[in-house]
């Protein structure tokens, strides 16, 4: 008989999701403070707070039926869980139509991958060329190395190094928000609610109206987590530990977007920029914050690229049946092939286009991932069912 738990047990395990997904979250382009800039702040403080209620139920939402559908499917990886969306798990199921929705699922997955493991190397080469001289060239190869090593260590050790960087961005947030409340607490306090200012900062091209279009498009690639989230959800065992740690993603990382851009939208416009948060350091605060903002960004960095790897190599290691090589070396070859490939991209650029990349991968996901997971919460409602009945 299984023993219930406690519901300060059942918290640390909705925890160790939440706080996973939100070290992910929190990237090179979360960290810099672009993604304040380029979507919560974007027209001013008033519609933030639409913007952010707006992320925060697509994200609990879609994390929750996310991490329910992989409970009740018992899924392993991303291969898994689109297959098993898309119906195709079944023995009956033609091959080619596997073979074809595995295919467009690991493009699909490679690339949304890529674009912000590849922004993450970018920014920790800068990072350790700003810090200690190091050549980008080499720094970047350093981080190859690095976040393929943490990568090999496996999920167990993703989750509790993920909570250790979640308590600790937090701590580095808090000071830099501090800091801007002293510095603008009252230029702060006069934005947010404000819906008449702020709708020109970005020009007449940016209406709220289109603002709007592009960040429903990207709310729906909010769906495509669970995805993610099915590699280290072996302690979802029940409906109600999948609902509790997917809202504590959204709560979670929503807070992510709400302290950044708290952070940014009392410098709004002058901060539009690639680094709002470095730029504001830099020009308007103390000089140990520039310190403390670097923090931030060392445990973006370190906490991001990992788990985006680790989401890769542990689908294809599955696919690679040679007993020649142990579990852990397929990790670690596979892990640095992916992270080299990203280092190859980061070097074109690839920090300019992040934000135009994630938005097609809304698009993408709202018809081929939003949809199909929607219609998953009666196909896991009827499972439960029927196993009940047996």
């Amino acid at each position: 008989m299984e023993t219930k738990k406690s519901f300060w047990e059942s918290f640390k395990s909705w925890f160790g999701i939440g706080a996973l997904l939100f070290g992910t979250y929190c990237g090179a382009n979360m960290a810099s403070g672009a993604y304040a800039a380029g979507y919560m702040v974007t027209v001013g403080g008033g519609w933030m707070l639409v913007w952010l209620a707006m992320f925060c139920l697509f994200m609990a939402f879609f994390c929750s039926i996310g991490l329910n559908f992989v409970r009740a499917y018992n899924i392993k990886n991303y291969n898994q869980y689109y297959l098993t969306l898309w119906g195709c798990h079944r023995p009956e199921t033609s091959p080619a139509l596997k073979v074809g929705v595995s295919a467009f699922f690991d493009v699909y997955s490679l690339f949304s991958g890529l674009i912000t493991v590849a922004a993450t190397l970018a920014l920790f080469a800068t990072l350790m060329n700003s810090l200690f001289g190091i050549p980008k060239f080499v720094a970047s190869l350093g981080g190859v190395i690095l976040f393929a090593f943490l990568t090999v260590n496996g999920a167990g050790f993703l989750r509790k190094f993920n909570t250790i960087m979640t308590l600790s961005l937090l701590v580095s947030l808090a000071a830099l928000f501090f800091a801007v409340l002293s510095d603008r607490g009252d230029v702060l306090a006069s934005r947010i609610g404000n819906f008449e200012e702020g709708v020109d900062w970005t020009g007449p091209t940016v209406t709220v109206a289109a603002h709007f279009s592009m960040f429903l498009s990207y709310c729906w690639s909010t769906s495509s987590w669970g995805s993610s989230l099915c590699n280290y959800a072996e302690n979802i065992k029940t409906k109600k530990d999948a609902i509790g740690s997917g809202v504590l993603c959204g709560v979670l990382v929503t807070f992510l977007f709400g302290i950044t851009s708290l952070i940014v939208l009392p410098y709004m416009p002058e901060a539009m920029s690639d680094a709002p948060i470095l730029l504001i350091c830099q020009t308007y605060l103390p000089k140990v914050l520039t310190a403390v903002y670097w923090v931030v960004v060392v445990f973006s960095v370190v906490s991001t690229a990992p788990t985006f790897t680790f989401n890769m190599a542990n689908r294809w290691a599955a696919v690679w049946k040679t007993e020649k090589v142990s579990h852990k070396a397929k990790f670690f070859i596979i892990s640095f092939v992916y992270l080299t490939a990203a280092w190859a991209i980061s070097q074109v650029g690839l920090m300019a286009i992040v934000q135009k990349g994630y938005v097609i991968m809304g698009k993408i996901a709202l018809p081929a991932v939003a949809l199909p997971l929607v219609f998953s919460i009666y196909r896991v409602w009827k499972k439960d069912k029927a196993e009940k009945a047996a």
